[in-house]
């Protein structure tokens, strides 16, 4: 009888873990709203990145992250555990000096793919709300350093099913965690806390100045 019981319990554990593995390997699926969501703001950039004034172009890639960038969740996300302890005041001088700062990196960044139109090649649902949508070159030119780079684009769904980009970046490399690793690093090397987040504040806007 022991063994019987032995057997049983066995059977359940291999059983539940079969059960585990099925669940942690459901396929992730393609999501063609965010797949059309993306390559909307993709067409509307198209003729901004082939913008030769300079002026002309960063208005305008400045117009679309303001439209379509939630700023304010990606403000957060870089601020780690930290967000929990900015001051009222802090947050009012810090929000709108980091979407003046993530602007220019959105601009300096697109600006590397210049005359050129990117397309949506596919998507992974990796929640419900959110997604990641990859892209590329659609026509490179021979021996472009960026024929082969797949482009992503994290997007946002909320409890309304509006849409926003979270992040972007290129072969895996995010802008969002790149800037969370060197935002959280300044802070704590400056004693943490009020302290820490007035020097990132300092940090920003001396970055925004030099443009």
């Amino acid at each position: 009888m022991r063994h019987a019981n032995s057997r049983r319990s066995l059977l359940k554990r291999a059983a539940g873990a079969i059960a585990l593995a099925a669940v942690t390997l459901q396929p992730a699926y393609a999501d063609e709203a965010a797949e059309a969501f993306v390559q909307g703001i993709l067409d509307q950039a198209e003729p901004i990145l082939s913008e030769p004034n300079s002026d002309s172009f960063y208005s305008g890639i400045e117009n679309l992250v303001t439209q379509y960038v939630d700023m304010r969740r990606i403000g957060l996300f870089v601020l780690g555990q930290y967000a929990r302890q900015m001051t009222d005041a802090q947050k009012e001088e810090y929000f709108p000096l980091f979407q003046q700062y993530a602007t220019l990196i959105y601009r300096n960044t697109l600006s590397d793919y210049g005359g050129q139109r990117i397309v949506v090649t596919g998507s992974i649902d990796r929640s419900e709300r959110d997604i990641i949508v990859n892209s590329k070159l659609a026509n490179p030119e021979p021996g472009d350093a960026f024929a082969n780079a797949v482009i992503h684009w994290r997007v946002y769904r909320d409890r309304d099913g509006n849409m926003s980009v979270v992040d972007a970046g290129a072969d895996n490399v995010w802008l969002a965690i790149e800037q969370r690793s060197q935002f959280t690093s300044l802070i704590a090397n400056n004693g943490g806390g009020e302290a820490g987040i007035n020097a990132l504040i300092a940090e920003i806007r001396k970055r925004v100045d030099q443009g």
